[in-house]
């Protein structure tokens, strides 16, 4: 770690999750609908119009009703709420306002829609509803985004910045964790999964590279740094599906984000029958994303990897 970095350190704040663990989790992709068109985003290979074919804007009653059997079946879930972009969602407040009442929620935004947060902040409790704060430069100016997020943390909601180590990026990356720091706001770093200049990230981010990431990090290994070097994990036993599930914009459930294909669903949040799978199954993808370790795995294994970054 630098000197910059450790002084950095001491102004940013990481507010940590006051969300209680949950003994399931669920992945909603509320609409395949956002306002920017980042070069990195995995949705621009499926094609933003066809994924748009599996936007159903119901009421928010109709959403309520099918996360209340949810709750009945599990009790009181944590749901992580992506999209697109959440807070472009029609009457978004007051879905957040309904589902709340039900489940915890941890949203992630690009933080861009300045009236949408403030009335969500305004009637949403951040007792239940934290916010992941996405920072994309190449679409947006830091300033207006870190005011959101100022706003939010003045509002007593959890909101901490996560940058993208994507190539373009990561010449400037350190200075953007300075100039969050400055504000009190701290940056999470995320790896790159994903296709520039014809090579495969994580696995062609050279040596320097990836010393400049732990650098920024501030950290050589931890929880930002998984990923960074992949290990297989086929055939591994896994929770996904199980206590954790991936519900897209038409409501079909899955496994988990790499296992998307309609093939692969394991029904509806729709059809009164759903439910979770009773047991583990061995994992079907060569690489663990989008991190459903985090939830879906033996708590041994999600905190050998998270400490060591590797599995024993």
């Amino acid at each position: 770690m630098t000197t910059a970095s450790r002084s950095d350190e001491t102004r940013a704040v990481n507010l940590a999750s006051r969300l209680p663990a949950r003994p399931v989790v669920f992945a909603w992709d509320l609409h395949y609908s956002c306002n920017y068109r980042c070069p990195y985003c995995f949705y621009n290979e499926a094609g933003w119009t066809e994924l748009a074919k599996k936007n159903l804007y119901f009421e928010p009653a109709k959403w309520e009703e099918a996360w209340t059997r949810v709750h009945g079946l599990y009790g009181r879930c944590q749901l992580r709420i992506t999209a697109g972009e959440p807070f472009t969602y029609p009457r978004f407040d007051e879905l957040l306002e309904r589902i709340a009442r039900l489940h915890d929620l941890q949203v992630t935004s690009n933080c861009s829609q300045s009236a949408a947060i403030r009335r969500v902040a305004e009637r949403i409790s951040p007792d239940a509803l934290e916010i992941d704060c996405t920072y994309h430069p190449l679409m947006s100016e830091l300033e207006p985004f870190s005011d959101n997020v100022a706003l939010l943390r003045e509002r007593g909601f959890v909101a901490n910045v996560c940058f993208l180590a994507y190539p373009p990026q990561m010449p400037r990356m350190a200075e953007y964790k300075r100039r969050f720091a400055e504000r009190g706001q701290y940056m999470n770093m995320a790896i790159f999964w994903g296709k520039f200049k014809g090579e495969q990230y994580p696995f062609a981010y050279t040596d320097e590279e990836r010393r400049a990431i732990k650098e920024t990090i501030g950290l050589e290994v931890g929880p930002e740094t998984v990923n960074l070097e992949p290990l297989s994990l086929r055939g591994k036993p896994c929770g996904a599906g199980q206590r954790y599930g991936v519900v897209q914009g038409d409501g079909r459930v899955f496994r988990c984000g790499q296992l998307g294909l309609e093939r692969q669903s394991i029904g509806s949040l729709f059809d009164p029958a759903f439910r979770l799978s009773e047991a583990a199954s061995p994992c079907e993808v060569d690489y663990c994303r989008s991190k459903e370790f985090q939830v879906a795995w033996d708590a041994s294994d999600r905190e050998t990897l998270l400490r060591e970054n590797r599995l024993r």
